[in-house]
């Protein structure tokens, strides 16, 4: 910590004319306005309001940062799951064996050599479903997925849509011209008229079965795993392992704030903000306002205020 301050002092409080705190708090802020910015911009070429929908943190360092994206995204709530540092080994796990092929051939939907576009699929599908028989995959396991980089004639863009299965025809046509529109709607709610459609990539995912990772409710009294659902909540004495000061900008300096021991938070437990969670993997920092409950499964779920 005190070399942290030091590097701080150094490197960033002194030429800017700061205090270390001030200066570390920017530092922070300037890390989530780029994640917050990262997100829009995902959401954005999705054509989704982030606002919609709840924040999942998870990695690391996700908790950490979650509660200042979340206020600058101005989403509605947080998804906090348990042990949120493994949740990218849990889907490296949990994902079925896939594979990507894609074969660039550019293409008028009007005017398509449907030929050659067959003899296209079938090659990366021919592959897949090779390399997938090689890892031990049944060939009735096999799962294949197509779709087609679209855009309209003189775009510089594609927007990604799905092909249809089976041999292409002109038969074909009115299924990928519906699926581009429907996408092309999606993103940006208008849909030029008179243009042709044009494809430029061809994509292919042959995947096997996903594996069979089931996680069952968790239950949690007073730090031990698998205790009696039936047993009382855990008081918040005994949640609470600390207090520490911790830095609110909303609350205009630090704060006294509780620190939880995430083991012993039972499902149907409800705290409020500000509070620091921790975990092995991870710690979680949630503000003034925040109101939390610990659902059957351990995910602590954070309404913010509105």
């Amino acid at each position: 910590r005190e070399a942290a301050r030091r590097a701080i002092q150094e490197h960033v409080a002194s030429p800017l004319g700061l205090d270390v705190i001030a200066a570390a708090w920017g530092i922070h802020r300037v890390v989530n306005e780029n994640m917050a910015a990262a997100a829009r911009i995902h959401g954005i070429e999705r054509g989704r309001d982030l606002r919609s929908y709840p924040l999942f943190a998870f990695g690391g360092a996700g908790p950490v940062h979650c509660w200042q994206v979340a206020r600058v995204l101005r989403v509605p709530r947080i998804l906090l799951p348990f042990g949120a540092g493994t949740i990218s080994a849990y889907g490296l796990l949990s994902a079925p064996l896939a594979f990507d092929f894609v074969r660039t051939h550019r293409e008028r939907l009007d005017t398509a050599d449907w030929p050659t576009l067959n003899r296209l699929f079938a090659e990366m599908e021919s592959e897949g479903r090779a390399l997938l028989a090689r890892a031990g995959v049944r060939e009735t396991d096999v799962r294949v997925a197509r779709v087609a980089e679209m855009r309209y004639l003189g775009q510089g863009h594609e927007v990604e849509a799905t092909v249809p299965a089976g041999a292409l025809s002109t038969a074909s046509l009115d299924a990928m011209t519906s699926s581009f529109e429907s996408a092309y709607r999606a993103l940006y709610h208008r849909l030029p008229q008179g243009v042709p459609i044009e494809a430029l990539n061809w994509r292919v995912t042959v995947a096997g079965p996903a594996p069979d990772v089931r996680l069952s409710g968790a239950t949690r009294i007073g730090g031990a795993v698998g205790g009696d659902a039936t047993s009382p909540p855990t008081s918040i004495n005994k949640a609470v392992k600390t207090r520490r000061k911790a830095y609110f900008a909303e609350a205009s300096g630090f704060v006294d704030t509780p620190v939880y021991d995430r083991y012993a938070l039972p499902p149907g437990f409800e705290f409020e903000g500000p509070a620091i969670v921790e975990e092995r993997e991870s710690t979680a920092v949630l503000g003034p306002g925040a109101r939390c409950r610990v659902d059957e499964r351990s995910t602590i779920i954070v309404e913010m205020p509105a």
